[in-house]
């Protein structure tokens, strides 16, 4: 139990960490002008699908009970969720204590969708 609330606890401290990364490293930025950097798409789903592959085939192997099976794959998708989501805690926090800088470069950013403009 203890190990495994350290290790969410580390999950969401590791996923945050690269956030701040990524955002501080112009990473985001070259995203979003669209410019090619390395596509860690494939590598990320492999590793993913890997984990998971493995962790059915060793719990069909050593459990015998489905449920044990079933709360393992639950628990894996929230800590994963739970860290993913936690990175949108980062940008929350950042927009509001920079809205002017975020204004001068989405000056949509804020209006109701009447107000703003289609293009």
């Amino acid at each position: 139990m203890v190990i495994g609330l350290i290790m969410f606890i580390s999950l969401l401290l590791i996923i945050n960490w690269m956030n701040i990364h990524l955002l501080y490293s112009g990473t985001y930025s070259r995203l979003q002008k669209g410019e090619k950097i390395v596509n860690l798409s494939p590598i990320t789903a492999t590793t993913g699908i890997g984990y998971v592959l493995a962790q059915v085939i060793l719990s069909s192997f050593f459990v015998e009970s489905l449920k044990i099976l079933i709360i393992i794959g639950v628990l894996s998708l929230l800590s994963v969720a739970t860290a993913f989501f936690s990175t949108s805690i980062h940008k929350y926090f950042y927009i509001r204590k920079n809205i002017e800088k975020v204004k001068q470069v989405y000056p949509q950013f804020g209006l109701p969708k009447r107000q703003r403009i289609q293009g």
